[in-house]
């Protein structure tokens, strides 16, 4: 896969010789024949897509590190997009570092002056180019969702924020002092480094050649050669798919992850409901942990209120006398935390604060008296952090909740986990009854409960099976006296291919048949859910892994015929695990050539036996599949007639009786032809 550096470096390579196509170019470096630039896959790209590609995804933090940075976001009036604008300070050494990183990719395109030390205006202009159609494919990092609360997760795009950048809209990026103008070691460019053989170029060291000596921060007076900071603008146009306009309630989700002391001010104009009630922050939360390496799975969702921070986003919310709603936040990020990222959310709201009551269980608990089953013989969450966010609400968040478990009835051990999750340790025992109450703390300070639920803890059945998976498995159920009537699915799964089948399980032993063809030779795991009234829905993945044996391909023989002394076989073959088949060929033990496929078929390269000695040869064709389970097949094929005496084929005799004078030369006759292509196959018949 093309990484955006590669893409940039295909990019500005168009930009310095105003071409349309990489194919025209005229390399001035030997790596630009090479492939590190990947210029034939690029080759029918223009430089605002490869631009397109390389930026897509990117964020402000990713193009440079910043010491300060400062956001404004205005909502506009119609809720539909906002005003963003960004500065950005770049001091000391990270000064050095974006020089020294726009010199190096300049430098990776092979053009005069890349990677030398040294930054010239005309390198300043071709990143100029570069960076105005980069941004606006980058990352504004923020997500627009309205309806209730979320925390992320499954199904929930919450980074769908993107740039406007057309006539009206225009995005710009400005800065200051990337070169710096009154540089001490400010000198022409040699001819070596020039981009240009004409126009102006200067260039200025990357950094100082003694910095601890020589670098000059004095920002008081603008004719000092201060090259110690940079500063970056940012002015444009955001704007999101979600309707906050009709909205009574969204969420603003942010990913701060890299974003150190930054700040980030955003202003919302007046959006009061129906009854008149000014738009509010009902729950601001920061959220770590989530990881952000692409394509890395990220976890369990917090539910809303239950988010683990270390407390570096910090915010004040202001509620202007206008009507409008300010948010300050500061946001802070240990860089060496990464993978693990860290983001906030913020719900609003313009309906009225519900009411102070205690926690409710909320329609998706469990009711009073029903069955929890959890799996035997080990200690597992019953009431994990993720189900308490989902069956308890509190108007005050989820992390006001109080949860308290106790054990009613049985011999299971009960007992809070450290994240607040409540545990059970199960045994040979099938059932125990817990008692459940949560509770907050009220405007008094004074402790407050909600409804006890009681629930029966049950494992709702155990399973038996062969870990040795056979074309039809079969898993034997045997429910427990107390289950319901339940629908029992249990699935095989590998990163190949799933198996799955359901039953009805309403008391007794009863076996689950699953066809197993659609998985592939090796590991496979085992997970089963159940569902029946009374119950909640039961999930459990096995930690016991079961093999599937490759099964060899089958292979047989269609034909096997001479053309002269040209042999050929083919055939047929099929592999039961519907892997790859791969074929060899081989001759009395030696290698024999090559086998092709086509569809289901097979066939070996014609083979010439007139350069093996006369006989019978053996030979063998092996089909393997990508487990490297193998079927062979044999054949024996004699030679001997193209070395026997009867290949060599005397010539008929001719006639001497007289001929007749005609007066001129006689017709050769049939059956001078008939003689003439015997005596043709009688040469071509004989052996030295």
């Amino acid at each position: 896969m093309v990484n955006a550096r590669q893409l940039l470096t295909s990019a500005i390579i168009l930009l310095m010789i105003g071409a349309t196509a990489l194919g025209c170019l005229t390399p001035v470096d030997e790596r630009l024949n090479e492939g590190d630039v990947t210029l034939d896959t690029e080759s029918r790209q223009t430089a605002d897509e490869l631009i397109g590609d390389a930026c897509q995804g990117l964020t402000f933090e990713d193009m440079f590190e910043y010491s300060y940075a400062l956001f404004t976001v205005d909502i506009n009036q119609d809720y539909a997009s906002a005003q963003v604008g960004a500065v950005a300070y770049i001091n000391n050494s990270l000064s050095d570092q974006v020089r020294f990183d726009l010199d190096d990719l300049i430098g990776t395109v092979g053009a005069p002056g890349g990677s030398n030390g040294y930054l010239s205006n005309q390198e300043e202009n071709m990143i100029l180019e570069v960076t105005d159609d980069c941004i606006v494919e980058t990352n504004p990092r923020f997500g627009f969702r309205t309806g209730e609360p979320h925390r992320g997760g499954e199904g929930v795009d919450w980074k769908n924020a993107s740039w406007i950048n057309d006539e009206s809209n225009p995005l710009q990026l400005e800065y200051w002092n990337l070169f710096p103008p009154h540089h001490p070691d400010n000198r022409s460019c040699p001819p070596q480094s020039r981009l240009s053989a004409t126009g102006e170029c200067y260039e200025v060291p990357v950094a100082p050649s003694d910095a601890a000596t020589t670098r000059n921060c004095d920002t008081t007076d603008v004719t000092s050669p201060d090259e110690c900071q940079i500063i970056v603008w940012l002015n444009g146009t955001m704007t999101w798919a979600a309707d906050l306009a009709n909205a009574d309630s969204f969420t603003i989700a942010m990913n701060t992850t890299n974003m150190t002391n930054a700040e980030l001010i955003m202003n919302f104009p007046e959006k009061n409901s129906d009854d008149g009630d000014p738009l509010r922050v009902s729950l601001f939360e920061e959220c770590d942990g989530r990881v952000v390496q692409h394509e890395v799975h990220q976890g369990s969702t917090p539910p809303v209120g239950g988010c683990t921070g270390d407390g570096t986003i910090t915010e004040v919310v202001t509620e202007n006398a206008d009507g409008s709603l300010t948010v300050e936040v500061l946001t802070d990020f240990d860089k060496t935390e990464w993978p693990v990222g860290q983001d906030m959310f913020a719900d609003f709201t313009n309906q009225p604060p519900p009411p102070n009551d205690p926690p409710q269980w909320t329609a998706a608990a469990p009711a009073d008296g029903d069955m929890i089953p959890v799996p035997p013989s080990m200690t597992v969450d019953f009431l994990s952090i993720v189900n308490q966010g989902l069956w308890l609400t509190d108007e005050a968040g989820f992390s006001a909740i109080d949860l308290s478990c106790t054990r009613y009835s049985g011999d299971w051990t009960i007992a809070e986990a450290t994240d607040g999750a409540w545990q059970v340790t199960t045994n040979e025992q099938q059932a125990s009854s817990v008692e459940c109450t949560p509770s907050d703390i009220d405007d008094n300070g004074t402790a407050r409960a909600g409804d006890t639920r009681m629930f029966h803890l049950f494992t709702p059945f155990t399973m038996s099976f062969n870990t040795d998976i056979q074309a039809s498995h079969v898993f034997t159920i045997d429910p427990a006296d107390n289950a319901p009537n339940m629908d029992v699915t249990v699935t095989l799964f590998q990163d190949a291919g799933v198996a799955s089948s359901t039953e009805t399980v309403t008391g007794g032993l009863i076996s689950i048949n699953l066809d197993t063809s659609s998985l592939s030779p090796g590991e496979v795991q085992l997970r089963v859910h159940a569902t029946g009234t009374g119950m909640s829905d039961y999930h459990y993945t096995y930690d016991t892994i079961l093999t599937k044996e490759s099964q060899p391909p089958s292979i047989t023989i269609s034909s096997a015929e001479f053309d002269g002394s040209m042999w050929q076989v083919t055939g047929v073959f099929s592999d039961p695990d519907g892997e790859a088949v791969t074929f060899t060929i081989e001759i009395d033990g030696a290698a024999g050539g090559e086998i092709s496929t086509s569809g289901n078929t097979w066939s070996s390269q014609q083979i010439n036996f007139d350069i093996f000695s006369e006989g019978e040869h053996t030979v063998t064709i092996t089909a393997c599949d990508e487990s490297n389970v193998c079927s062979t097949i044999t054949e024996t094929v004699d030679n001997s007639f193209l070395f026997g005496s009867n290949n060599i084929i005397e010539p008929p005799l001719i006639s001497t009786d007289p001929v007749e004078d005609s007066g001129s030369l006689p017709a050769p006759g049939i059956g001078f032809l008939v003689v003439a292509v015997i005596g043709a196959l009688m040469y071509a018949g004989r052996r030295d």
